[in-house]
């Protein structure tokens, strides 16, 4: 190849607009166009002289040929024929020194070789080079490093999604715990009623309805302390029928002791007044009492189920 061509090739093999970062999709492609040629030709380059150092070697190596069947056949023709043995053994040992000239040209063929196959793998990193320039966008792209900063839209969308979640976890353990609170009120107020009834009914006795009233009190109580008062329930029975009195019970205040209230049960402190009227029509002075009364589930229906008199 000659002087101009390699001239040519080299002034093709520089890009055009190298420092200038593509915008378009057609300069890409102009580029990567440009990378492929330049690539074509560092390899039509590479190969021709791959070519030329090979013919070189092979010219050498049909000179060195020669000059050895020219140094036998010369040997031959001056020796004795009885002497020819140790001649020709005596020619083939110094025939190697002959030719000195081919090697000297074998070691240049060997740098022109070496220079071409050095300057092959530096055109063919140009090329890739050439080829990564032209796609600059998909190689930013799977940079991992790089990282876009987020936009202060971006931040302020992110900031109101996070208030937005805020106030919406509130607003529902707000509403959880309204509806707890009014649970737990409705709860204590069904207890504290059940307890009343149950005083007001244990506190109400007359002796001419003596078993009747017992018998209300068996139906409000549950538990421990119906089986107690069922036991008693006669001699009770026989006890308010002798006293000949008649006494009306009432609840001044109850409450019930929100630490012990469960779904089923609930302790309620009462504080009761009972008036009590004798047969003569003669009324005693007011008996206070305050209990501490359990109440309990019995089914579908509150009812007692231990009561306790506070001195």
């Amino acid at each position: 190849m000659s002087g101009g061509t390699r001239q040519n090739a080299a002034e093709k093999s520089v890009p055009v607009n190298e420092d200038e970062t593509p915008s378009t999709a057609a300069e890409i492609r102009a580029l990567a166009e440009q990378a492929e040629a330049e690539a074509d030709e560092a390899e039509a380059l590479a190969a021709a002289a791959r070519a030329r150092a090979r013919a070189i070697q092979l010219r050498r190596e049909a000179e060195l040929a020669e000059a050895k069947q020219q140094a036998a056949e010369k040997a031959v023709a001056e020796v004795p024929a009885e002497a020819e043995p140790d001649a020709t053994a005596s020619v083939e040992a110094g025939v190697p020194d002959a030719p000195p000239e081919p090697e000297g040209d074998l070691t240049e063929a060997a740098d022109d070789a070496e220079t071409v196959e050095t300057k092959e793998p530096a055109a063919e990193a140009e090329a890739d080079a050439s080829a990564d320039a032209a796609q600059p966008a998909r190689r930013r792209r799977r940079l991992p490093g790089r990282v876009r900063r987020p936009t202060w839209s971006t931040l302020a969308a992110s900031l109101a999604i996070l208030v937005i979640l805020g106030a919406l976890a509130g607003s529902g353990y707000m509403i959880k715990e309204h509806r707890d609170a009014v649970q737990r009120r409705q709860r204590a107020a069904e207890f504290v009623a059940a307890a009343r009834q149950g005083v007001v009914t244990l506190t109400s006795l007359d002796f001419n309805n003596s078993k009747q009233g017992v018998q209300r009190i068996l139906e409000n109580s549950t538990g421990s302390f119906k089986d107690d008062f069922l036991k008693m329930a006669d001699d009770f029975t026989k006890v308010v029928e002798q006293s000949k009195v008649v006494s009306q019970g009432s609840v001044q205040a109850a409450a019930v002791e929100l630490d012990s209230m469960t779904k089923d049960s609930a302790v309620v402190l009462v504080a009761s007044t009972s008036e009590v009227t004798n047969a003569a029509g003669a009324k005693q002075d007011p008996r206070n009492y305050r209990l501490i009364v359990t109440v309990a589930r019995d089914g579908g229906q509150l009812k007692i189920s231990k009561v306790e008199f506070v001195p």
